[in-house]
């Protein structure tokens, strides 16, 4: 199987990009690795922080640049997002349950690099940098529908890695009065 996302080089710079995004090609223990020593370095509760920020703006972003350039419904562009989510590698995500009027999903992932790379069981769940992307995605959803939640949450409440069939994440919104 050929991967399903386009990927274009501008002959003047080597820029490689995908959707209209520049893109970097690293190898995934190279990611694995990187993603290891920064947890490792700050902890897991600053780093799992750090990433719910960071891939939250990530995906947001992503999504409403989609969302301009196809005209799609939040909807649509929710799936999107996780598909080409997975044909970027990162695993096999499918989305159980997206509920536009209560604001919460459920996703599954399965191969994810995090489970494929670790080390025999794990003691805590390892993917939880999807976190953060869940919720931007989330946020881009609640943004379309002219929403600002008070909060966004996100957690993977079933990981591989510790012997579960696949990956889950619940996301859910908690709506302002």
């Amino acid at each position: 199987m050929q991967p399903a996302v386009q990927i274009d080089v501008d002959e003047a710079s080597g820029i490689w990009r995908t959707d209209g995004l520049p893109m970097v090609y690293v190898p995934r223990h190279f990611m694995v690795n990187m993603h290891k020593e920064i947890e490792k370095t700050l902890g897991r509760d600053a780093y799992e922080a750090m990433l719910d920020r960071s891939g939250a703006k990530s995906a947001f972003f992503w999504c409403k640049r989609q969302s301009e350039l196809l005209g799609a419904s939040e909807r649509d562009v929710f799936a999107l997002y996780l598909r080409r989510l997975s044909e970027r590698g990162w695993g096999r995500f499918s989305i159980e349950q997206l509920d536009l009027d209560q604001l919460t999903a459920q996703v599954t992932l399965r191969d994810s690099i995090y489970v494929l790379e670790s080390e025999g069981q794990a003691a805590a769940p390892t993917c939880y940098m999807f976190e953060g992307f869940l919720i931007g995605a989330m946020q881009f959803v609640c943004a379309m529908r002219g929403i600002d939640p008070q909060a966004i949450t996100c957690r993977e409440v079933q990981c591989a890695a510790m012997g579960a069939a696949e990956c889950r994440f619940e996301v859910s919104c908690v709506l302002t009065d």
